[in-house]
């Protein structure tokens, strides 16, 4: 196991945990992507260049279903006025009591951040250690997807948040290659700012929907 990454003494325990947390997330990302108002929609659509115009109206535009999960993911967590997302928003209005399992995931999911992490080693059968391809921190992410699979150097980038001493990401992966050599690799040694986030989550989106279109027949 990853010397740098703290793993949970009782796996099932943990598996336990997430299979309770995961659908309760949903729940909140549905009620919190509620305070989006269509302008915001039509900006952060454009920026990921997903609007369109039909018979003069703005229209936008998926290509598939995953995009509607990125699409979520970007506009609660990323579009920031004023330096407040919309899961800041929605935890400023109390709805949960302290302590209460959505309280604390709120609390988690305010300090979420986007990077592009390096599948270092599977943690059967509660997650994985992923290292930051950016600033080379380690982390035990909960999931129980990929412990499933042999995902060992798999590229992604999704959106991580604390919670209870581990860490959880937001559902919106996007796959980006293997790097085949996973003992050797040197991340680049840098923390991103707020501006270098946002820009480095559209440009996966995008490489993303490249490399999905090329596989199409």
């Amino acid at each position: 196991m990853s010397e740098l990454a703290e793993i949970p003494s009782d796996l099932d325990a943990t598996v336990a945990e997430y299979k309770q947390l995961r659908p309760l997330m949903t729940e909140l990302h549905t009620e919190i992507v509620r305070l989006v108002k269509k302008d915001v929609m039509f900006a952060c659509a454009k920026r990921l260049q997903m609007l369109s115009r039909q018979q003069g109206k703005k229209v936008i535009v998926l290509e598939n279903e995953f995009e509607g999960d990125l699409f979520q993911d970007y506009q609660i967590y990323m579009h920031r006025p004023r330096g407040i997302n919309a899961v800041q928003q929605f935890l400023n209005r109390n709805r949960y009591p302290e302590g209460s399992d959505k309280r604390r995931l709120l609390e988690g999911m305010v300090k979420a951040r986007f990077s592009i992490f390096l599948v270092k080693e599977i943690i059967r059968p509660a997650g994985f250690v992923g290292l930051d391809i950016y600033t080379g921190e380690e982390y035990f992410v909960r999931d129980l997807a990929l412990p499933q699979q042999n995902a060992v150097g798999l590229l992604s980038g999704f959106r991580i948040f604390p919670y209870e001493g581990f860490w959880m990401h937001t559902g919106a992966n996007l796959t980006l290659g293997q790097e085949p050599d996973v003992a050797g690799f040197q991340p680049y040694g840098k923390k991103l700012n707020e501006k270098e986030e946002q820009q480095l989550n559209e440009e996966a989106i995008f490489r993303w929907r490249q490399a999905v279109s090329e596989m199409e027949p």
